[in-house]
């Protein structure tokens, strides 16, 4: 009878609750995007950590200002990191390489791809979703971009025509 006692504690202890999925749902009044993610994975964003302390029954999670083609990209960060919240960023940013000031090469990678557009959108949903590591990715990219640049130049960099002056990978895109 013991053995039963020590099993039935062992599989409490394992299933301590973050082995559970979360469905994470975007926005978009039409067709809301969903995506299932680990609760383990989820936690490292404080909005939804806050909706779960509330709430440990919550298996569906509506994020009100994030659309579903940010949302994947979120999820594919959080994902990623599994709930391990990377090293943070140096500031201030000491090279325009983001594989010189992120510990992890697949996050330089994955803010590398997007467009400034994108990058913009995902801080904004980072900051509404409260991912303080992908919030600074996203800053530190935007930064490298305007790092020793001229006051106009940042203008061009940063106004919004088109993604133009993003440097060498959207001159390529755009012919």
């Amino acid at each position: 009878m013991g053995t039963t006692a020590e099993e039935d504690e062992e599989l409490g202890g394992l299933d301590d609750g973050d082995e559970e999925d979360l469905t994470l749902i975007s926005c978009d009044e039409e067709n809301p995007a969903k995506f299932t993610i680990a609760k383990k994975a989820a936690m490292m964003c404080n909005l939804v950590k806050n909706i779960i302390e509330g709430d440990q029954t919550a298996k569906e999670i509506e994020i009100k200002k994030v659309s579903g083609s940010i949302l994947n990209l979120i999820v594919e960060y959080l994902n990623h990191h599994n709930g391990k919240v990377p090293a943070e960023i140096a500031k201030p940013i000491r090279s325009v390489k983001m594989e010189k000031i992120v510990e992890d090469p697949w996050d330089a990678e994955f803010i590398n791809k997007q467009t400034k557009k994108t990058i913009f959108q995902i801080i904004l949903g980072a900051n509404y979703m409260d991912i303080k590591s992908l919030l600074h990715l996203g800053c530190a990219k935007i930064a490298t971009l305007i790092k020793g640049k001229s006051p106009e130049e940042i203008k061009k960099i940063l106004g919004d025509d088109d993604d133009a002056g993003d440097g060498k990978d959207q001159k390529t895109a755009d012919s």
